[in-house]
């Protein structure tokens, strides 16, 4: 795999939701840092990526428990 020694921008697209546009430019940082903002706009927000792995695991969970729950209600 190789290291990251440069930002590295990428755009996306997403479903308009909340107010959002169709397009989100995504730039990962050396040092373990993500920063997400709309194409065509200057606000960024960034993330250390140990943080991003910590909420998917806690929403993965948390999804978990939920089927578990509706699987016994049945």
């Amino acid at each position: 795999m190789t290291d990251l020694k440069k930002p590295l921008k990428r755009k996306t697209r997403i479903a308009p939701i909340h107010g959002l546009k169709d397009e989100i430019v995504v730039t990962l940082y050396p040092g373990g840092t993500i920063g997400l903002r709309e194409a065509k706009h200057r606000r960024e927000y960034t993330l250390s990526i140990g943080f991003l792995y910590q909420e998917a695991i806690r929403a993965a969970v948390i999804a978990e428990k939920r089927l578990k729950k509706m699987a016994k209600k049945k």
